[in-house]
C-alpha cells in the first residue's frame, strides 16, 4: 500500500513535466492527449482501483462518471456566461436591478450545479456500497489538492528557471 501511495505521489509530482512535455504541435492530435484528458485518464484509473472495482462495475461506475462531467462542464460553461452577463455589466455601468437580475442567474446556476453533485453521489448507490461512495470523495478532495500543489509546484519550478 506504501509503494501504491509512493507511485501516486510520484505520478503527481511529475505530472508538471508531463503537462509540457507533448509531443507535435498543439493541434496535433496524434502527438498524444491534451494534459486535461491526462488528468481525466489519471484520476479514473485511480478511482477504479481505489474502489477496488470489478469490471462490470467500473464500466457502469465510469459511464455515470463521464454522464456526470459532462453534465458538470456544461453547467459550468452556462455559469460562465452568467457571470460573463455580470461582467458586460460592470463595464457599461449598469443599474443596480441589472445587477440583482444577474445575481439571481449565477445563483440559479451554482443550484443547479449542486444539485447535478447531490444526484449524481445519490445515483450511484446502485453501483457502490456507502464505504465506496466515502472512498469516492475522499479521494477526489485529496486528487485536486495534489493537483493543485502540483500546478504551484510547477509554476514555482518556472519562474526559478525564469530567474537563473
Amino acid at each position: 500500500m506504501k509503494n501504491l501511495r509512493l507511485g501516486w505521489l510520484a505520478c503527481v509530482l511529475l505530472f508538471p513535466s508531463m503537462l509540457f512535455a507533448q509531443s507535435g504541435h498543439p493541434g496535433d492530435t496524434q502527438g498524444g492527449d491534451r494534459p486535461y484528458e491526462r488528468i481525466e485518464n489519471l484520476r479514473k484509473v485511480r478511482l477504479v482501483e481505489i474502489l477496488e472495482l470489478k469490471e462490470d462495475q467500473s464500466v457502469r461506475f465510469l459511464a455515470r462518471m463521464n454522464e456526470h462531467d459532462n453534465a458538470r462542464r456544461a453547467i459550468m460553461k452556462e455559469r460562465g456566461e452568467a457571470l460573463d452577463k455580470l461582467e458586460r455589466l460592470i463595464r457599461n455601468k449598469s443599474d443596480d436591478s441589472e445587477y440583482e437580475k444577474a445575481f439571481a442567474d449565477v445563483a440559479a446556476v451554482d443550484d443547479k450545479l449542486t444539485t447535478e453533485r447531490r444526484s449524481y453521489i445519490a445515483g450511484l448507490s446502485d453501483i457502490l456500497t456507502p464505504t465506496q461512495r466515502a472512498k469516492m470523495l475522499i479521494f477526489e478532495r485529496r486528487f485536486e489538492k495534489e493537483l493543485r500543489e502540483a500546478m504551484r509546484e510547477a509554476q514555482r519550478r518556472r519562474k526559478e528557471q525564469e530567474s537563473q
